[in-house]
């Protein structure tokens, strides 16, 4: 498949922009780049999408998500940082269930792949770690357990988490080695896992 007559944003070493360019996929990889009539000369036989007046770029990287936050949207958002954290949306997202969390997943990274974002980062609770499939053929995802053994917000007396988000440190370490186990590397290397390191109990 050819997608000819872009201006195309390469970000390639020389940052090249190339106007009037042309991209051809083959078995969902990019094999060539270049000004279009050449590649319509190249590769006669393909198959031709016309996008003038279009822009390409690379895939975005999103480099902090909570997916599982996509359904508690315009919940209290007239309150402060640490109390809309610790008495809107912690409780609420505290009593998700794992079928919450991958309904949540699928609405966010839909959202993201339709605006071009193709890669995300995200620290999450374990007990959503079924989300990890959505990353199948779909997107890629760099998924971070968190690991806690404070169940507070920055050490404040004050401000505690909800029940359903606290772990204690060795079920949060553990649930991130059984998750990396079972999901890094996975589609394709599409999905990694890393320890999600927190803020003392932030």
């Amino acid at each position: 498949m050819l997608y000819t007559h872009a201006t195309i944003i390469t970000v390639d070493s020389n940052r090249r922009i190339i106007e009037d360019g042309a991209i051809r996929v083959e078995n969902d990889l990019i094999a060539d780049i270049g000004k279009t009539a050449a590649l319509k000369t190249k590769y006669t036989d393909d198959e031709e999408y016309d996008l003038t007046g279009r822009i390409i770029i690379p895939g975005l990287i999103s480099t902090h998500m909570h997916t599982a936050q996509t359904l508690l949207r315009g919940a209290a958002d007239d309150l402060e940082l640490v109390s809309w954290l610790c008495e809107r949306i912690w409780v609420l997202q505290g009593n998700f269930t794992a079928e919450d969390g991958y309904a949540a997943a699928r609405l966010s990274i839909g959202e993201m792949l339709k605006s071009g974002t193709t890669c995300f980062l995200e620290s999450m609770v374990c007990k959503f770690d079924k989300c990890h499939r959505l990353g199948i053929g779909l997107i890629k995802a760099v998924r971070g357990p968190i690991v806690m053994d404070i169940a507070k917000y920055a050490k404040d007396d004050a401000w505690a988490m909800h029940p359903g988000l606290v772990e204690d440190r060795e079920t949060s370490l553990l649930g991130t080695v059984k998750m990396w186990e079972k999901w890094n590397g996975k589609a394709n290397d599409r999905i990694r896992v890393w320890f999600g390191a927190r803020t003392p109990g932030g």
